[in-house]
């Protein structure tokens, strides 16, 4: 049976979706439902691929509403009011980090390795962070074989990142050079010009490629080295604040406004997290 509640579920990861920084991993955590969305991914090609299918649906239909009806919102918040709207979400990951300190129990399972490797993790987002860069807004799109290539490569790096908590999809392809391709494709098939349906195949037949194989991998990893595994979410996490972060505001009223917005995206995190004892 279709848990069709589960639209919001996916309405939420959608939205981080849209945020370069942001993950969608991070927000399933929140919610309770990580582990059953990587299970769910790696067993549609299995033989209970029907049960996985029925967990996906209502998530990845909220996923395209978010997508579809808040993009332009989320584009005007980001353009007007930059620094309080990364903020607000630098405070709803701040959020997850007290819930992944308490399922990895990390006073009692963290050694050296642990550490080393939660380091690692927050220097790679440090770095992806450091060379975001936004690139110029794309026009118009010559479909060549290297560019389909290049958009196949660029979805399935981005898909795989994305299972991750703290790593977003979109940061990904923002690195990639591949951010404003995707847009501009989307964009234009929802204008129906069909010209441009190759690439959103090339993109969408990575993304599923490496959906399929990060979700295997993960939940490998969790089975066999949980706590090296919780280790690395941890940094990747805590990480991805620098992926978001905007800056400081300019002016005491909007000191005023960031403080506020951070402050309620930490407790509301805090607050979905408190409701997840289990975590991932």
């Amino acid at each position: 049976m279709i848990r069709w509640i589960n639209i919001f579920k996916g309405f939420l990861m959608g939205t981080c979706e849209l945020i370069p920084g942001v993950s969608s991993g991070t927000m399933a955590l929140l919610l309770g439902i990580y582990d059953q969305f990587l299970g769910a991914i790696s067993r549609i090609v299995s033989k209970d691929y029907k049960k996985a299918i029925l967990f996906l649906v209502p998530l990845v239909v909220g996923m395209g509403i978010a997508i579809v009806t808040l993009s332009s919102l989320i584009d005007y918040l980001l353009k007007a009011h930059t620094v309080p709207t990364h903020w607000f979400f630098i405070g709803l990951v701040l959020g997850v980090v007290p819930m992944l300190l308490r399922i990895s129990n990390y006073k009692v399972e963290f050694r050296t390795a642990h550490y080393l490797i939660f380091l690692a993790a927050v220097a790679v987002l440090f770095i992806t962070g450091m060379a975001r860069g936004e690139g110029a807004p794309v026009t118009e799109i010559v479909i060549t074989g290297p560019l389909l290539l290049k958009m196949f490569a660029s979805g399935l790096l981005a898909s795989t990142t994305m299972l991750l908590p703290g790593i977003s999809g979109s940061l990904v392809l923002l690195i990639l050079g591949s951010y404003s391709v995707v847009i501009f494709s989307i964009s234009e098939l929802l204008d129906l010009n069909f010209s441009i349906l190759p690439v959103v195949i090339a993109v969408g037949i990575g993304i599923v490629l490496g959906l399929l194989a990060a979700s295997r991998i993960i939940q490998y990893m969790l089975r066999h080295y949980t706590y090296l595994t919780y280790a690395m979410i941890l940094g990747l996490v805590t990480g991805s604040v620098f992926a978001i972060y905007p800056g400081l505001p300019d002016t005491i009223g909007a000191w005023i406004v960031t403080v506020i917005t951070a402050f309620i995206g930490f407790i509301i995190s805090l607050y979905m997290g408190s409701r997840n004892e289990d975590g991932v």
